[in-house]
């Protein structure tokens, strides 16, 4: 039996392994981490599900804003200024990728391909491993200040109906029947049709324990490179010795770079560092999941809390989490749910991951320069948790030698050189 080394326990690392499973392979699972660890990016996920994930988060227009963003401390986006000089490259293609409709366009077409069935497969999933109470249908509410603040965001929701997504627009009257916890600033809102995770972290350790319970191998630390014979693999090189193996998928997330680079693929990766809080005690009664596109977060409850995501940071794979990022995410919240307005008083929790992004917003899927033996699976920035589902099927066809070039090309690994 053909046996599969998948290097990364997170979302696409454990929904590859259970595709592989499926498929008749021997896998093993490396990773330093239990599967739906806090210190995932699977496990900060918001979850959402839904044809509508196609928008890239470079868009035209969008360059004007960067310089802004990066001088205000309290912005959207922060940027260690020691590590700019090493940024700008990355900054610069990412610019780039945005800057038109006809470079946009390409890139949403390919996110769709991944996303566009990601409620129904990680319905089945959930329901195979016994996880069904982990995936609910849900809307995701975008509020608006006014309609023409959203008509001001004409492209990216005619790339969403064009690819497949379906919403409701809903002016003042109907959006406080549809919502009645909306903000009195916000009178538009539209009602994206689609589903939720209500844990990622639950769900991701639920599909591994399922692989182990039905024989996949868990090897404990960390993947430091590989073993060939000729271009034959022969092995995952780790910090517990040498794992034997016949195939490899490098799914490890924001670590993922320095393992694609010993194949001989050097991608601009980068770890888009990404935030999250849980507020107790009262809070906003809320009908929907919230998107507040003038503060750029998400609000939504999470049992007697209240949950906030946002705050895009590159500040470098292992600094520690800046806590000033918790504040505004609070302040954020706060100044439009006053009811959160004494979150200072109470004890929150807060998460930091490490989103694994790429400047023109699609992954790596393919195989690598070293070998054909060895598969990249890696990169999937803000849709990794939507997108597993699709990726594994795409892994297991290059593994099985059926998938078509026609699927792959554009997650290619070489599209950087």
């Amino acid at each position: 039996m053909t046996h599969v080394a998948v290097v990364g326990a997170g979302i696409v690392g454990v929904t590859t392994a259970y595709s592989l499973l499926r498929s008749g392979y021997a896998v093993t699972l490396v990773d330093p981490e239990e599967p739906g660890s806090a210190r995932a990016a699977s496990f900060g996920n918001g979850g959402w599900l839904s044809p509508s994930l196609v928008i890239p988060s470079a868009m035209p227009g969008l360059w004007k804003m960067i310089p802004g963003m990066l001088l205000d401390p309290r912005g959207p986006l922060t940027v260690d200024i020691r590590r700019l000089p090493r940024l700008m490259p990355w900054l610069t293609r990412f610019i780039w990728n945005g800057a038109t409709e006809e470079r946009v366009r390409p890139t949403s077409r390919a996110l769709s391909r991944l996303v566009g069935s990601c409620p129904d497969r990680h319905r089945q999933i959930a329901s195979e491993i016994g996880a069904s109470h982990l995936i609910e249908p849900s809307g995701l509410l975008f509020l608006y200040r006014s309609r023409q603040a959203y008509a001001r965001e004409a492209l990216p929701w005619a790339l969403r109906r064009e690819l497949g997504a379906r919403w409701i627009e809903l002016d003042e009257g109907p959006l406080r029947e549809v919502e009645p916890g909306t903000p009195d600033i916000y009178g538009f809102g539209a009602l994206v049709e689609g589903g939720h995770c209500v844990d990622p972290g639950k769900f991701v350790a639920a599909l591994g324990r399922f692989l182990v319970a039905n024989g996949v191998v868990h090897r404990r630390g960390r993947a430091l490179g590989f073993s060939f014979d000729g271009d034959r693999l022969t092995g995952i090189e780790t910090e517990g010795g040498n794992i034997a193996c016949d195939k490899a998928v490098v799914s490890a997330g924001a670590w993922s770079g320095t393992l694609a680079a010993a194949l001989g693929d050097r991608v601009p990766l980068e770890a888009e560092r990404g935030h999250h809080i849980v507020i107790p005690g009262p809070a906003p009664a809320l009908r929907n999941r919230l998107l507040l596109t003038d503060r750029k977060i998400t609000v939504r409850r999470v049992g007697d809390a209240t949950k906030i995501t946002g705050q895009v940071d590159f500040s470098g794979l292992e600094k520690p989490a800046n806590p000033l990022r918790f504040q505004v995410l609070r302040d954020l919240a706060a100044d439009a749910f006053p009811i959160l307005g004494s979150a200072g008083s109470r004890e929150m929790a807060t998460w930091m991951g490490r989103r694994p992004s790429l400047p023109d917003g699609l992954p790596v899927i393919g195989r690598s320069t070293r070998s054909p033996d060895v598969v990249h699976a890696f990169g999937h920035g803000h849709v990794g948790f939507a997108s597993a589902p699709e990726t594994a099927r795409l892994v297991t066809g290059i593994i099985t030698g059926t998938a078509r070039e026609s699927d792959i090309a554009a997650y290619s690994p070489r599209r950087f050189r």
